[in-house]
């Protein structure tokens, strides 16, 4: 796990309260449902803010090692494949600026709150990004890419549909190419993950004592953030979990990668802290991949 020292801070006391204006107008509607992410993507900010999610920090020193050996043989062109804020991002403008180097990335999403964030990071620290709209099982790109990254991104999709998504990607990756991801293993987890009433109760009353415990970083009301708690748990999204190695094996071996690395670890001692649920850090245990288009 990357130590604070050594990782560049996030602007989040700026990005929390940014994320929650634009959400309720950005984010995608689902066209069957109606229903919008905003529960997810202005609270996010916030569950960082408090340090209970996992998030690319967590995993920073792996992307160093998995990127680093690309950007030595000049490679620049990278896909962030889905993302819930600019955190990839910052991790990346870490990782190329050890390296002397300077990424062109391009950000994809089907929701533009996430994008709009990535575009509010760039421009402060003056990266060269390119924000697209779309559902990455449709998007096209003529231009190869050198590395596509991801975090948590597969449990987004259900696991008959995940063929597709890798698919894509090795369509996207020049030949050489490689993702780098990293994905949570529930082995015992069943087809569909969401907060119980017993995590959701724990959330909000953890989110309510780390607001009080934070007022200097935090912009909104105790009744508010309770509020947007009980979304965030008592939403319909779910989580579809990944459940084994070997399921990741089978996933990337049939889309035609070569697997360099497959390594599952747990977060680290502070995500015992965290309360209970999907998406908290809860001590959890995640798959390092780096697979190569050969």
């Amino acid at each position: 796990m990357t130590s604070p020292t050594s990782f560049l801070e996030e602007p989040l006391a700026l990005s929390a309260p940014l994320a929650r204006e634009i959400a309720p107008t950005l984010c995608h509607r689902d066209p069957a449902s109606g229903e919008s992410c905003a529960w997810y993507h202005g609270f996010w900010q916030y569950l960082r803010l408090f340090d209970f999610i996992t998030t690319p920090r967590d995993h920073a020193e792996f992307y160093r090692a998995a990127l680093t050996p690309a950007i030595a043989a000049g490679q620049r062109r990278v896909l962030i494949s889905g993302t819930a804020d600019y955190a990839l991002l910052h991790c990346l403008r870490w990782i190329f600026e050890a390296q002397g180097a300077s990424p062109t990335v391009t950000v994809l999403d089907l929701c533009a709150t996430p994008l709009r964030l990535n575009e509010w990071y760039a421009a402060r620290h003056g990266l060269a990004v390119r924000a697209v709209r779309s559902d990455i099982l449709a998007y096209s790109q003529a231009s190869p890419f050198d590395m596509i990254c991801t975090h948590s991104f597969l449990g987004r999709f259900a696991p008959e549909v995940r063929p597709t998504l890798v698919a894509r990607w090795h369509e996207l990756l020049r030949p050489g190419g490689r993702v780098v991801t990293v994905n949570r293993i529930r082995p015992e987890a069943p087809e569909r993950v969401g907060f119980t009433p017993a995590q959701a109760k724990g959330l909000r009353e953890r989110v309510l004592a780390a607001t009080a415990a934070a007022q200097d970083r935090i912009d909104v009301s105790p009744e508010v953030i309770a509020t947007m708690a009980d979304a965030y748990a008592h939403a319909k999204q779910k989580t579809h979990p990944v459940r084994s190695v070997a399921e990741l094996e089978e996933l990337f071996h049939g889309a035609g990668f070569r697997l360099e690395q497959v390594v599952v670890a747990p977060v680290g001692p502070r995500s015992t802290q965290a309360p209970l649920g999907p998406t908290m850090s809860g001590g959890a245990n995640y798959a390092q991949i780096i697979a190569i288009r050969d």
